[in-house]
């Protein structure tokens, strides 16, 4: 019953959104059922209708933690310049690619589980969709970390950097960037270095998937088991991939410095050249809501994509060989 009734409270919030009129009641919906409605809105990537019904819902129930962290990430939501490109998430596609006509950079984004950038695709879109670059989704369905590839590209990881090669020339990219959040972070930085890419921005990412070190951290996880028994040759550490290359991109880790296990994998990349660590005072692993209401997420964004220009003062200590001091967010949760 109280499932069928959250249905019928999403469909209320719809056709008041629609008409731009008020939500009609509905007898016996508890405080909580309206946030459960809600929860499935924004899981379903209706962040328009989302929207809407948190500025309805929040006042009238202030208490409920969910109604207010809603309106807390869309009170920061960009609402100035251009719009982002247009795009609608399919949950079911493993590469999305949005092209910014007249525009030679590309930037590719490797989803954590399930499809999402921390938070679903179509929310975390209206700050990457103004970027000036064209946008490659990518979701490793099978939970593979990339690491088999993705078969919408090729039957393995080699067909799909090559095909991500001949993607980003089609759609005019002469500049590749890479962004990753959670399993999407070590394919980032992993892909980002067989791409040549610019820069990578990795939120919470792995950067050591080597044996001994994962298994130092705690027990092993079903999906690491697999990704080891599928693909050995890509459970390595990255900081020697990074350390020998030739071509060294500019890469940015974010991480939450209160959680154990995301600090440990970061500060293997410290001292690296061109690496920095931004450390943000926060305990979870999803690092890209603090990020977000903290209003550092786009200015991260911004660094990624224009770093020649803006990040000289860091970017000629990296290329010294020295480690710019990881920053330190002060973070409210």
């Amino acid at each position: 019953m109280s499932e069928r009734l959250e249905v019928e409270l999403v469909r209320r919030l719809e056709v008041a959104h629609a008409s731009r009129g008020a939500v009609a009641a509905v007898e016996h919906a508890s405080p909580y059922q309206w946030a459960n409605a809600c929860h499935d809105l924004f899981e379903a990537g209706r962040i328009d209708v989302l929207e809407s019904a948190v500025r309805y819902l929040h006042p009238k129930y202030p208490d409920l933690t969910y109604l207010a962290s809603l309106a807390a990430l869309f009170d920061v939501m960009p609402r100035g310049g251009p719009a982002p490109l247009a795009f609608c998430d399919d949950p079911t596609a493993e590469v999305e690619v949005l092209q910014r006509p007249d525009c030679d950079a590309v930037l590719l984004c490797f989803c954590a589980c399930r499809g999402t950038l921390g938070l679903p695709l179509n929310f975390v879109h209206q700050w990457l969709g103004r970027l000036p670059v064209s946008i490659v989704y990518l979701k490793d369905l099978r939970d593979l970390w990339g690491g088999c590839g993705f078969p919408t590209l090729g039957p393995n990881r080699a067909a799909a950097v090559a095909q991500l090669a001949k993607m980003t020339r089609e759609i005019g990219g002469k500049r590749i960037y890479t962004f990753g959040v959670s399993h999407g972070g070590f394919p980032a930085l992993h892909y980002g270095l067989e791409l040549g890419a610019t820069g990578v921005l990795a939120l919470a990412g792995a950067t050591d998937l080597s044996p001994r070190f994962v298994a130092a951290l705690g027990p092993l996880r079903e999906e690491y088991i697999n990704l080891r028994r599928l693909a050995p040759d890509y459970v390595i550490d990255l900081r020697d991939r990074y350390q020998s290359a030739l071509h060294k991109p500019r890469v940015l880790i974010a991480y939450s410095a209160n959680h154990p296990t995301d600090r440990r994998q970061a500060e293997r990349m410290a001292g690296l050249p061109n690496v920095e660590l931004v450390s943000i005072n926060h305990a979870q692993h999803n690092v890209i809501e603090p990020l977000i209401r903290n209003r550092q997420f786009m200015p991260l964004l911004e660094r990624l994509v224009c770093g020649e220009r803006d990040e000289r003062s860091w970017g000629d200590a990296a290329r010294d060989g020295a480690q710019a001091p990881p920053q330190q967010f002060e973070v409210l949760v």
